[in-house]
């Protein structure tokens, strides 16, 4: 027992009889635990009670070598005291043969002294005689894939965040860049997810040999990235911006296919900002829309003392949460019309949700509902919406009998289980038809579990709501979630109407989405009608509606009274 934590090299090493190794050196281990992006491969031979272990195990939990003797007395003293007497009596049940196979949950101590959640799989496997010759198997680190990007297999969105909190401490000048490629869902609506995820690995690929060792890159979310970086002035950021947008524009190969694309971004630079990190990342998402709709792609920096009350103020957001929790005084509801294709009579609204306050003023829904949708108090204010909808519809109705409110209705609120009863009070309570409310669902809806997402539209549907696909094109969205989806309604998003007579590939887009909407007996609403000519243009489509500031901008109840009254 006097070798126990050497390694073999160690042992050698020491002129002391080395470890006997015999069958743990084959090339097939090394190919396995290279496979194991996201744990340790292990092998103990049971006879000799030395085991080899992946090298990674060695440098993220401070194991003392590759071969070891003794390595499950080794790993015991790793795993969390409240966790040790359930791995004891698993690896008894092993060793003294009362079980050939083990499947626990564990949490483990690691390199930092952090505990980490940890899952072994592991197997004995006997030879021809009946005798155990090896036990072995797989340790999954939770902890690693908290922190490691499914798709790209960068960094992921937690390790960023977590970065930028150590980075806010720090009095160097820091450096942060978020990225976005601009209209991925294009790809995914054309050739599906699986090829929008090799773009963003590609992508990722390419853009980590760009930044180099300057930085580390991040996936954040669907088409976004983030880069962390010190010692950076904004000249040289913009210039590595730039030589970023250079790689996008040329592209890059998949298979048969050249794949380019347009990127936006924004910057923050900044030092001992302590206690900042939310409102930087609040930010520079900001940043990166006025890339978009502004700048045309060029990088925007975003300066925190410039912009203190601007986005994401935490002032602003506080006097948001205690009226939702009071009484709504601020809040009201805003109705855009929705008209039929083929007449342009008004047959239905769109419900909008507004914010004013007699100190912030007139506060737009995009600066305020990414920080609602993320906090509990989003079921209320969904909440009162429907109510507050289904009372203003219920009194249009009575200047037009057939009208249909559309509500739009974000992930969090489909995910909680009363959800279903709180729509369904709302319809009773308000002696609403059911046939004349259409939910909408918003971007982040698209990114549910499938399965999940057409059970929640058919138990709407079984109960005579419609349901219809808000934005469609934008986000992660395919032709195939359509197919996949009961949909009632697709409503096709303005960005690919404008100016669409002179983009071929938005006509090739909006034709394929209104062609798979027909083939599951969905109507189809296209959004961002600005004039006359727009709309005898999109006449070829055969959509079902038009919604735009052609027909009206969103406005308040009594003045859509007045204009379906005239």
């Amino acid at each position: 027992m006097g070798d126990i934590g050497r390694s073999a090299e160690q042992v050698k090493d020491n002129t002391m009889h080395a470890l006997d190794t015999t069958g743990l050196s084959d090339r097939v281990f090394d190919v396995f635990a290279a496979t194991a992006k996201r744990g340790y491969l292990f092998l103990c031979n049971m006879k000799t009670n030395v085991s080899r272990w992946s090298r990674r195990a060695m440098a993220d939990f401070d194991m003392p070598g590759e071969y070891m003797y003794d390595a499950g007395a080794i790993w015991e003293k790793r795993v969390h005291p409240d966790d040790l007497a359930m791995y004891q009596e698993s690896m008894k049940r092993i060793f003294d043969g009362t079980s050939m196979s083990q499947n626990i949950m564990y949490r483990a101590k690691n390199t930092e002294g952090k505990y980490v959640m940890c899952s072994c799989e592991s197997s004995v496997f006997k030879s021809k005689d009946g005798e155990i010759d090896y036990f072995a198997g797989t340790i999954t680190n939770y902890g690693i894939m908290d922190e490691i990007d499914n798709v790209t297999h960068l960094s992921s969105k937690s390790a960023f965040l977590e970065r930028l909190e150590e980075m806010t401490e720090e009095d160097r000048s820091t450096t942060v860049m978020m990225l976005v490629i601009d209209k991925l869902s294009s790809i995914n609506t054309l050739y599906g997810y699986r090829f929008g995820d090799e773009v963003l690995r590609f992508f990722g690929a390419e853009l980590q040999k760009i930044v180099g060792e300057r930085g580390t890159v991040y996936h954040m979310d669907t088409s976004m990235y983030g880069v962390c970086m010190h010692d950076m002035d904004r000249a040289q950021t913009k210039l590595l911006y730039e030589a970023i947008r250079a790689m996008a524009y040329r592209g890059f190969d998949i298979g048969d296919k050249h794949v380019t694309c347009r990127v936006l971004g924004s910057a923050a630079i900044f030092g001992n900002a302590h206690g900042e990190a939310d409102r930087i990342t609040a930010n520079l998402g900001y940043a990166i829309g006025q890339s978009m709709t502004i700048y045309h792609g060029d990088i925007v920096f975003y300066n925190m003392e410039k912009h203190k009350h601007e986005f994401g103020d935490r002032d602003i957001i506080g006097t948001i949460y205690q009226q939702i929790m009071t009484d709504f005084s601020g809040f009201s509801l805003y109705y855009q019309p929705i008209v039929d294709a083929r007449n342009n009579r008004i047959i239905g609204a769109e419900a909008l949700i507004r914010w004013q306050d007699d100190k912030y003023g007139f506060v737009s829904p995009d600066r305020f509902i990414p920080f609602i949708e993320q906090n509990a108090c989003i079921f209320e204010l969904g909440n009162w919406v429907i109510w507050q909808a289904l009372q203003d519809a219920t009194e249009i109705r009575r200047i037009i009998p057939d009208f249909i409110i559309n509500v739009n209705i974000a992930a969090p609120q489909l995910e909680r289980p009363d959800f279903h009863y709180e729509v369904l009070n709302a319809l009773h309570d308000t002696g609403y038809p059911p046939q004349n409310l259409c939910l909408e669902l918003t971007e982040r809806c698209r990114e549910l579990d499938t399965d999940f997402l057409r059970g929640e539209i058919e138990f709407f549907r079984s109960n005579g709501i419609r349901v219809a696909m808000d934005d469609f094109g934008t986000g992660n969205a395919s032709l195939q979630l359509i197919l996949e989806l009961p949909l009632d309604e697709i409503k096709i998003d303005r960005s690919f109407v404008q100016n669409i007579q002179n983009h071929p590939m938005n006509q090739i887009i909006v034709s394929a989405i209104a062609d798979g909407a027909r083939t599951i007996h969905a109507d189809i609403c296209i959004e961002g009608i600005e004039d006359q000519a727009l709309e005898l243009y999109l006449q070829q489509y055969h959509p079902t509606y038009y919604q735009g500031y052609y027909y009206s901008k969103p406005v308040a109840k009594g003045d859509f009274l007045s204009l379906i009254s005239s």
